[in-house]
């Protein structure tokens, strides 16, 4: 028990109380000193939305009757209806002192408050200026400071509003019910769209008036937070502000904000000759500005619309910034002017700007051996010379196909660049030079070209041009033989050893090793390569009974034919294998027994593999003969692999009966296939449910793990898992023996055995997994801590996967499948398989989907899974399958404002007139025009009158049912935006 200690003592903290829009508004000197400080809670932004939204609460209070004004028990104490329009004035000159304090950053405005609250705070501005009406083109020179400010930043607001709505922006998300003290923000939104309307309509108002203002030749005063006289209780209405205490701001800082705003207006209407001039006024003007306050231009952003409208244009000397060789090449390529791109390759040669990589691929860009193509390899190859790279041996090949044309170019190309380079550079093309007429075939043209000509002359002296002349080179008339004839005999040895790892056919291989034993006797050739082995009984035999070249031979086609089987290459195995058996036919018949099981290994991979599996008599025959040997004993025992695929392959034919024949081995596959005979021979019979009981015990010793406790030598204990010691076999041993088996009986008790475990551990009655066969498996793990569900998980995940690559339409496992992925919340796969499962069993939704498919539970799934996706119109349209329709949720889903699907586009779908008649009163409230009609025009169809017949109206919704579906397959599944 804790003693009592008593001199300790409760303390509670006394965090500061946030400030809220009340304190300001009884002491508005106070917001002054709180903006000024570093961190300030509440924020400036805060602020504005509090004073925003209480004055339009305050002006929506003021417009109501008088007899709703009464009300307020406050309001009339203090005289009424002028008390309030001055509380409300008071608090819109709050609002503009805290823009002010934001030094006007439009941007920010923009981004923080929604567009009737722009619109509010700016028109306050507009009128505390003095200005009756923003729409009149007026000469600024006859305003004063701050009506030329208000005017010029409430169109500068105007011009950017409609450039931003054509961008899809997510919009704020308000909570359905107004909670105390929460300010009516969703009122702002609500009108957005009638506001918008009508901005698009004054936008050319807005551009006339800020084009008139680029003319402006005075400096200006910007409203600053002292300008602005805040409004007291004793005071009249009529208040004079303090403009002269402003800051000042230049005219090229104003021009320049708006040249910038005008560019981007008229870049978004793609008139780009207007947004070029605009965009060039801004760089002009922002050269002039030292340190900008209140201009707010990001000089990146500028430099990229400078360059995309000198682009289109075709003005290069629009932009300040000079465009570079990179961009010069991409603008030549793009106009396909082949001429200049070869002569910006040939500035690269000396400027080197460009990749080798990148003007490699321009190379290759063009037509094999064309003049084009030639142009811009000489350029890529003075490019490597001058900067001391190699030079393909193939170019004195393509020079001399090229003829006078191609040497007479790189002539010119050296020439221009010889008088311009460096000393070392210089030296290089000297080197280069020779190169080439060394190279070069002396009875071509090409050479008698380049050894004429006066650059030629000028690099190489007298003396060297001599020594080449006098040198034979290596491309004369003496034409080299078809064939190296290897006269070392080190090289011979090393040819023969190449040939003999990399060959796959055995006349070959017995060709290599019959030389090589003549060459080298008396040495193995079994340390050729590191890699080959043979291991086992096979590697045993070969030691005991061979000897020599045989011995050697066998070695190497059996070790050959293991790495062919690794590389999937099963048919040169097979051969390979086949020449080993004949190879040893008269040593020893255990040795040849060995070889014919790893044969039969290798007819049951290609079984497996095969698309049509063909002789199946034969090869059941090869495998019972295999399965005899090894549970008889026999010296030529099978390996462990061969016994596995023997086990698989019987499943996979379903020869119960002799599986169940089969005695108990030690082989956990082929004992694990026996019981899984067993159940599959009796089912679909309920006796089966006792035999399943072993496949059970086999399924949990696999996946269950024994707990010991270990004392460290700290004295700590620990607890350590190991697996159960009455297990069948290992994990990992189960699922490849598992992922063996292509018959859809086993696969499917196996599916169902592992998924009932997985429901048992998950225990969640909301994310349970579909199963079929669920009357064969216990309802109870005697001890569930002993198995990890998350092993159990990935076990059914990949034997599911496995399953549905061989059985691509099988229901239940897609059924299965997909509540998988909804109980790990994997909510797009989940739809994807849920869809896929009712489109395979319904011939892609042209029948209706069964009830064992989709039930009440798989809708809700559906529908809780487009509620995650955030596909709020899908939701509520899938609550109309369900045998009661759920109007709550759809009412719930439709109201969303978020939602990432087609919307009105599904409107088509929904055959229930509650629904319908929802959206049309929905959309008349959001000034919806647009999605009110679709929703009109879908319940005015002529097959949903609720006067029609019952069929009638059965076959409008089944039609409709179809529809969507289809829709949804086509989104989730054929479109492939979601993998499994």
């Amino acid at each position: 028990m804790e003693e009592m200690n008593p001199f300790k003592t409760n303390v509670i903290s006394t965090a500061p109380v946030p400030k809220s829009w009340l304190d300001f508004l009884l002491h508005p000197n106070s917001l002054e000193q709180h903006l000024c400080q570093d961190n300030p809670d509440p924020s400036a932004i805060q602020l504005l939305k509090q004073f925003l939204g209480k004055a339009h609460s305050m002006e929506r209070m003021l417009s109501m009757k008088q007899d709703m004004i009464i009300m307020d028990e406050q309001i009339m104490e203090a005289g009424g209806a002028n008390y309030g329009r001055k509380k409300m004035r008071a608090l819109k000159m709050l609002a503009l002192k805290t823009a002010s304090a934001l030094k006007w950053n439009l941007k920010l405005l923009m981004d923080e408050l929604s567009l009737s609250m722009s619109n509010q705070l700016l028109s306050d501005l507009l009128a505390e200026a003095g200005l009756l009406s923003s729409r009149e083109i007026v000469e600024w020179s006859d305003l004063a400071d701050q009506a030329v400010f208000a005017l010029h930043i409430y169109h500068r607001w105007v011009v950017q509003a409609v450039v931003r709505d054509s961008f899809p922006q997510r919009p704020p998300k308000f909570n359905s019910v107004q909670m105390p003290g929460q300010f009516e923000t969703a009122n702002h939104t609500a009108n957005n769209e009638v506001l918008m309307n009508t901005l698009k309509s004054d936008v050319e108002i807005s551009l006339g008036i800020l084009e008139t203002g680029l003319s402006l030749i005075k400096s200006l005063q910007m409203p600053a937070l002292e300008s602005f006289t805040a409004l007291r209780e004793e005071d009249d209405d009529d208040v004079s502000h303090s403009w002269e205490k402003g800051i000042t701001i230049c005219q090229e800082e104003l021009i320049a904000q708006i040249s910038y705003d005008l560019g981007c207006f008229y870049f978004f209407k793609e008139d780009y000759k207007k947004s070029s001039e605009m965009f060039v006024t801004t760089s002009k003007m922002l050269h002039k500005i030292d340190t900008p306050k209140y201009c707010i231009i990001d000089k990146k952003t500028l430099e990229g619309y400078l360059l995309a409208t000198g682009t289109v244009c075709d003005e290069p000397g629009t932009t300040k910034q000079e465009l570079s060789l990179l961009e010069k090449v991409n603008l030549a390529r793009e106009k396909n002017d082949h001429e200049e791109l070869v002569r910006l390759l040939s500035d690269n040669c000396e400027k080197s700007e460009l990749w080798y990589v990148y003007t490699s691929e321009l190379e290759r860009g063009f037509p094999h051996r064309s003049s084009m193509q030639f142009k811009i390899m000489c350029c890529n190859v003075i490019h490597k010379v001058l900067a001391g790279k190699l030079v393909s041996s193939s170019f004195p090949t393509h020079l001399e196909h090229q003829g006078v044309d191609g040497s007479t170019y790189l002539l010119i190309l050296i020439s221009n660049i010889a008088d311009r380079c460096r000393q070392d550079q210089k030296a290089l093309l000297v080197n280069f030079m020779k190169y080439i007429l060394t190279f070069l075939n002396r009875t071509s043209k090409a050479y008698q070209r380049i050894l004429s000509a006066e650059i030629t002359k000028k690099l190489l002296s007298q003396s060297e041009l001599e020594s080449l002349l006098a040198h034979d080179g290596p491309l004369t008339d003496k034409t080299p033989s078809a064939k190296v004839t290897i006269e070392n005999s080190v090289l011979e040895i090393g040819e023969l050893e190449r040939r003999l790892l990399v060959s796959l056919d055995q006349f070959e291989i017995l060709d290599c090793v019959n030389k090589l034993v003549q060459v080298r006797p008396g040495r193995s050739l079994a340390s050729i390569n590191c890699k080959w082995e043979v291991g086992g009984m096979l590697q045993q035999g070969l030691d005991a009974m061979f000897s020599g070249m045989c011995k050697d031979l066998t070695f190497i086609l059996l070790a050959k034919a293991k790495l062919a089987v690794a590389g999937k290459s099963y048919y040169e195995a097979k051969r390979l294998l086949s020449a080993a058996e004949a190879e040893s036919g008269d040593v020893s018949f255990i040795f040849v027994q060995l070889i014919r099981w790893e044969i039969l290994l290798v007819d049951l991979i290609l079984f497996d593999n095969a698309d049509i599996p063909t002789a199946t008599r034969e090869l059941g025959k090869k495998v019972k003969t295999c399965m005899t040997a090894y549970m008889q004993g026999q010296d030529a025992m099978p390996r462990t692999e061969v016994i596995e695929h023997c086990a698989a392959f019987l499943l996979n034919v379903k020869d119960w009966d002799y599986l169940r024949s089969l005695p108990n081995a030690n082989n956990g596959c082929l004992k694990l296939a026996c019981i899984m005979a067993n159940v599959c021979k009796d089912l679909p019979n309920t006796n089966s449910r006792n035999l399943a009981r072993d496949v059970w015990n086999a399924v949990m010793g696999v996946f269950s793990v024994s707990s010991q406790q270990k004392r460290t030598s700290s004295g700590m204990v620990s607890n350590i898992h190991r697996d159960s010691f009455q297990m069948l076999l290992p994990r990992s041993e189960f699922i490849e023996f598992t992922c063996k088996i292509k018959v859809d009986i086993v696969l499917s008790v196996l599916i169902s055995c592992l998924t009932k475990i997985y429901n048992i551990l998950k225990d969640d009655s909301l994310k349970e997994v579909f199963l079929d066969y669920m009357y064969l498996w216990p309802s109870t793990i005697v001890s569930p801590c002993s198995v990890d569900v998350y092993v159990v998980e990935e076990a059914l995940g990949k034997i599911l996967a496995h399953s549905l690559r061989i059985h691509p339409s099988h229901t239940p496992w897609l059924r299965s499948k997909a509540d998988v992925c909804y109980s790990n919340g994997h909510y797009g796969a989940a739809l994807k398989y849920y869809v896929e499962a009712g489109m395979v069993c319904s011939n892609f939704f042209t029948k209706p989907v069964p009830k064992t498919i989709y039930t009440d539970q798989v809708y809700r799934r559906m529908m809780k899974c487009c509620s995650y996706l955030k596909c709020h119109t899908q939701e509520a349209l899938l609550c109309q399958f369900l045998d009661e329709i759920e109007y709550k949720t759809a009412f719930k889903a439709l109201q969303e404002k978020n939602s990432y699907d087609a919307v009105d586009a599904y409107y088509a779908y929904i055959w229930d007139p509650t629904i319908l008649e929802f959206l049309i009163n929905l959309h008349v409230k959001r000034f919806e025009i647009d999605r009110k009609n679709q929703a009109i025009k879908a319940l005015g169809q002529l097959e949903l009158n609720a006067n029609n017949d019952p069929v009638v109206l059965q076959m409008a919704a089944q039609k409709r049912k179809g529809d969507f579906l289809r829709a949804l397959a086509m989104q989730y599944v054929t479109s492939g935006m979601e993998k499994p």
